[in-house]
């Protein structure tokens, strides 16, 4: 089945580019979640008048995810007070939504997708390097710092 991409897409092709893919890969995967239209001759017509717009698009798209990460290297570590046990373990661990709560404090939104913890979750006192992506050509790294609370 050849559909138009309606945006780029790993492993399969750019923006607007015409690709053929399996019909279910299609009708389940593409087109509900709007990758996709189908490749037919009114289609085609109608992506070349959109394609300058959905471009620009991509672009602001990526401008808004830099100027947030610009906003994040300013910052560079935050801190996080955690109960520990003996030997510098934590009790539980500190994880995602720990991170997120101390962004929101600080100002900074940010959606937990946008969050790689590389090692997993976090359970040792001390620094820990955590990976913030807002876009897929967009990430940097910051410290993540875990001390007493005792």
């Amino acid at each position: 089945m050849e559909v138009i991409l309606l945006a780029k897409i790993h492993k399969l092709g750019d923006l607007g580019a015409i690709i053929n893919v399996k019909s279910g890969y299609a009708r389940n995967f593409l087109i509900p979640k709007g990758k996709a239209i189908l490749a037919n001759k009114k289609n085609i017509e109608s992506f070349e008048a959109q394609r300058i717009a959905l471009e620009k698009e991509n672009i602001n798209k990526l401008l808004i995810a830099q100027t947030r990460a610009d906003k994040l290297k300013k910052i560079s570590s935050i801190t996080i007070l955690s109960k520990v046990g003996k030997e510098g373990k934590i009790f539980g661990s500190v994880g995602v939504r720990n991170i997120i709560k101390e962004m929101t404090l600080l100002g900074i939104k940010i959606n937990k997708k946008e969050i790689r913890l590389p090692n997993g979750v976090l359970r040792q006192v001390g620094e820990h390097i955590v990976i913030f992506q807002p876009h897929k050509k967009v990430s940097i790294n910051f410290i993540v710092n875990i001390i007493s609370k005792n």
